[in-house]
């Protein structure tokens, strides 16, 4: 009965890790598997061991919850991008008064914590900028320069992705390999899955260390940069109209994707949905609170 929960948790996990703006690593807080995951990634051979059906029970849940996220994702983004994108800023929106509390668990931020916060606004704003100007069409042919690309932008994901309060989707989707990601599990496009589990997995090794690390030791400062991070990414996920050229049949055709938000009937929806984006992680906030509130009374 454990291994089917732990399944559970790791698909719920996954279905959080899929949607940019929700943190896979706050989701793993609230199931309670992050001190225990961040162990059993680690280099250290004898822990490996000691976790590895739990290890595996979660990556299991975490694949199921994924792939059935990315077919639900890939249809929005194709028909309802605008309303998509601000569903995952509502979702941004909401999160932010979680990720405050963690921050100021220990003591009150200080005016030198506007530095970090400043170091993470500048990050993503940059990164942003950066990516408006390059081809962010969807990959779904393999080259080097896709492999190492994409291997690249999955360790900076997937060191989000374990990272409390960070979404790692959402920095897939400011570098631009969000929509190649989800494309790819929905189709099972097996080349370009190959470098995305690559990246995920060498993100998730070498940083679980170091991000437990300067969350101990450094935790405001590192709370700090995410605030900046996630008040940055408001500018990366707005909508916008992109277009891009393509090789068809010989001849180069310019694509269009996305659309740019307008103040009609599916404006008015958009905001509507990204409202209820924001509802959703103020409800597990609330939620959560409850059960914690649930197990003092009982304990006492």
């Amino acid at each position: 009965m454990e291994h089917l929960f732990n399944i559970l948790k790791g698909a719920v996990i996954g279905v959080a890790n899929a949607i940019p703006g929700v943190s896979g690593g706050t989701m793993m807080v609230i199931m309670k598997v992050f001190d225990r995951l961040m162990g059993a990634v680690s280099l250290n051979i004898k822990k490996l061991k000691e976790n590895f059906v739990f290890l595996f029970t979660i990556l299991l849940g975490m694949a199921i919850g994924v792939i059935l996220a990315a077919k639900v994702l890939n249809i929005c983004f194709e028909n309802y991008f605008v309303q998509t994108q601000f569903f995952f800023m509502g979702v941004v929106l909401g999160s932010l008064p979680m990720i405050y509390k963690e921050a100021v668990k220990e003591g009150k931020l200080k005016p030198i914590h506007l530095l970090p916060f400043a170091v993470g606004f500048g990050i993503i704003i940059g990164v942003t900028v950066v990516s408006q100007s390059m081809d962010n069409s969807v990959i779904e042919t393999l080259t080097v320069g896709n492999f190492f690309y994409l291997v690249a932008i999955l360790i900076i994901a997937a060191a989000a992705m374990i990272m409390p309060g960070l979404s790692g989707s959402l920095v897939l989707l400011i570098l631009g390999g969000y929509q190649t990601a989800i494309n790819a599990v929905d189709t099972m496009n097996i080349p370009i899955l190959i470098p995305i589990a690559i990246g995920a997995g060498l993100g998730v090794i070498l940083c679980a260390k170091v991000i437990t690390i300067c969350m101990k030791k450094w935790r405001k400062g590192t709370y700090s940069v995410i605030l900046g991070l996630i008040v940055g990414s408001f500018y990366a996920i707005w909508p916008r109209e992109t277009t891009s050229t393509e090789i068809v049949n010989g001849v180069e055709t310019v694509v269009t994707e996305g659309a740019n938000f307008q103040f009609n009937s599916t404006g008015i929806i958009a905001i509507l949905i990204g409202i209820v984006g924001v509802i959703l992680p103020l409800s597990m906030e609330l939620l959560d609170r409850k059960k914690g509130s649930s197990a003092e009374a009982k304990a006492e």
